[in-house]
């Protein structure tokens, strides 16, 4: 088995699905704030009347003496999803370089826009989880190659699902890891941000559009796709990591181009992310561990 590391970001496929044009190249910290807190040691007996405004800082910071980040927080539901490109070679959107992948976010939207599916796409749910304090994440999830035609929609009432992305690319065969004839399959990995914790937990953390999407009429939480690392088909059993990207239809400053919504922005993994995906035969397995940025 070949261990492989590389940690750069990549341009990816997709999921928010407002195509752009523009891809960020650049990685930055999502709303990291320092405090500093100076005391003054001479002043003991000095008698001063303070300001609303210092009264306010004084209280944000003994706040953050004891461990309370005001009004920002990292407590979100993430999901990770596969992106399965099973014929790579019908692909356009990704690199010509060898060893890069070939595949990208316009292949999925242009087969969607045309109803088709060429590179035979198969978005599934990968795992799903909640960031600790810290705004840390680690989710796993493996997949095998499967029958070339799943059934991921449930018989029940719950109306419960196990794609994602545009939908048309789900309503016909849904391949799930099946390469083609004398091809390797392609993978990527898309991160996808659900919000605050609701009391549609178990769906939020399953669902590529839950109830708590205010798509869905929900509470109003924004569901939409903050991060994504693309891997290259390979041949051989391999270990890759990969640093994890914003994903591209919110680039950096698109908020202030008013292409974007400012918390949609906020949102994107821009650093401290990556995967690695372990190849093993026929089966893969994925390990994303992500530093969630404060909003």
């Amino acid at each position: 088995m070949k261990y492989l590391f590389i940690t750069t970001t990549l341009i990816p496929f997709i999921a928010a699905f407002a195509l752009t044009s523009t891809m960020q190249d650049t990685l930055v910290h999502g709303l990291d704030q320092d405090h500093s807190v100076i005391r003054s040691r001479n002043l003991k007996s000095a008698k001063t009347t303070k300001s609303p405004k210092t009264a306010n800082a004084s209280r944000s910071r003994r706040a953050l003496k004891a461990g309370k980040v005001p009004k920002v927080s990292a407590n979100r539901v993430m999901t990770m999803w596969w992106v399965i490109f099973n014929k790579p070679s019908e692909c356009t959107g990704g690199s010509m370089n060898p060893g890069e992948p070939t595949c990208g976010l316009s292949d999925v939207m242009n087969n969607s826009e045309e109803g088709t599916n060429s590179p035979q796409i198969s978005i599934i749910n990968a795992s799903g989880g909640i960031p600790n304090k810290n705004g840390f994440l680690r989710m796993a999830a493996v997949i095998y190659e499967t029958q070339c035609d799943l059934d991921l929609d449930s018989s029940s009432d719950n109306g419960h699902y196990l794609w994602g992305g545009p939908a048309v690319l789900s309503q016909g065969t849904k391949y799930g890891l099946c390469p083609a004839p004398g091809e390797q399959s392609e993978l990527h990995i898309v991160i996808r941000d659900h919000g605050p914790p609701t009391e549609n937990e178990l769906w939020q953390m399953t669902r590529f559009t839950d109830p708590s999407c205010s798509v869905e009429g929900g509470p109003g939480n924004l569901c939409a796709d903050s991060g994504v690392v693309a891997f290259p088909a390979s041949n051989d059993d391999a270990v890759v990591t990969r640093s994890v990207g914003g994903f591209p239809t919110y680039p950096v400053g698109c908020f202030m181009d008013a292409k974007c919504t400012e918390l949609e922005e906020a949102i994107q993994l821009r650093s401290g992310s990556k995967v690695t995906l372990i190849q093993t035969g026929s089966g893969y397995q994925a390990i994303a561990e992500i530093s969630a940025p404060r909003v």
